[in-house]
């Protein structure tokens, strides 16, 4: 066990006083899964209101088994994880998924559709979600492994893919705006998402691995210089793991002025314990409600 705890690191932790086991059937359980941690919230769908939100990063870890390990021994510690709850939805983190169009789509072919786009290991399933605002299916990758192991944890869980997420979120969350292009960037651990959106036209949406900040800046600006958007001009909205004083943030406001982070959802209620919790980290896990996924 003390081999677990030194490979778990917590970053966050806050429960609302008025959060009890006892009413957890009220409670929607969301997890936010990826092979370098783990993210989840409880939501009290009678009171539409956000109660909960832990964190915790996943360190020396070097295959799918270690991941499914301590996740495993998390939970079985984790009193709050063990209870029934209304729904529980998990969202992961894959590195490779690919955009189709609906009527293009067939489930039977969906390994066949996914080969076209990225390679496809032996150990790794095929999934997809349905974007109702996009009228088009997200195909993605997740380890076999993995997945049997939280079906193991939570048997009537729902499974997402955190692109499908961001994307059909921003598409919920924007629909009302003016007509005009928008950038909006997702910063994930060693990952960003790029998304351009025209009023509720979904223009762009890829992902790049990147090392340093001068990678992340490279991938935003060629997005840029494709799509022919200016960098004096557009708006770019950031989420995910970014502030003011990270080397990203400096690199970024060198070349886009109109910089600005992702608030709240007004559609939702937060408890006090979310105060002086940056809206913007918790983006996919916070909005995943929002979603017919």
């Amino acid at each position: 066990m003390d081999v677990m705890h030194h490979q778990i690191h917590q970053v966050i932790n806050k429960y609302d006083e008025a959060l009890t086991k006892a009413e957890t059937r009220k409670y929607i359980l969301s997890i936010q899964v990826s092979l370098n941690g783990f993210s989840f919230s409880l939501f009290n769908s009678e009171t539409n209101k956000f109660l909960s939100i832990e964190s915790v990063s996943l360190k020396y870890v070097k295959n799918t088994t270690d991941v499914c390990s301590l996740i495993k021994s998390f939970c079985a510690e984790h009193s709050w994880m063990n209870q029934e709850f209304e729904s529980v939805r998990i969202i992961f983190e894959s590195s490779k998924s690919t955009l189709m169009p609906a009527p293009l789509f067939e489930e039977s072919e969906k390994d066949v559709y996914s080969k076209f786009n990225f390679t496809v290991p032996e150990d790794h399933e095929v999934f997809y979600d349905k974007l109702s605002n996009l009228d088009a299916f997200n195909l993605y990758i997740v380890p076999g492994q993995l997945n049997k192991t939280l079906k193991e944890i939570f048997p009537s869980h729902h499974l997402i893919s955190q692109s499908g997420v961001l994307i059909e979120s921003l598409l919920i969350i924007n629909k009302n705006l003016s007509s005009r292009k928008r950038a909006f960037v997702n910063v994930r651990n060693s990952y960003l998402d790029i998304i351009i959106t025209d009023g509720r036209k979904l223009l762009y949406y890829n992902a790049f691995q990147y090392k340093i900040s001068e990678d992340f800046m490279y991938y935003v600006m060629f997005v840029f210089e494709q799509l022919h958007l200016n960098p004096e001009e557009i708006e770019m909205v950031l989420s995910g793991y970014i502030d003011r004083n990270s080397k990203l943030f400096d690199i970024a406001y060198k070349y886009i002025r109109n910089i600005k982070f992702q608030p709240y959802t007004d559609s939702f209620q937060y408890s006090y314990i979310f105060n002086d919790v940056p809206a913007h980290y918790y983006f996919n896990l916070l909005n995943v409600n929002l979603c017919e996924l």
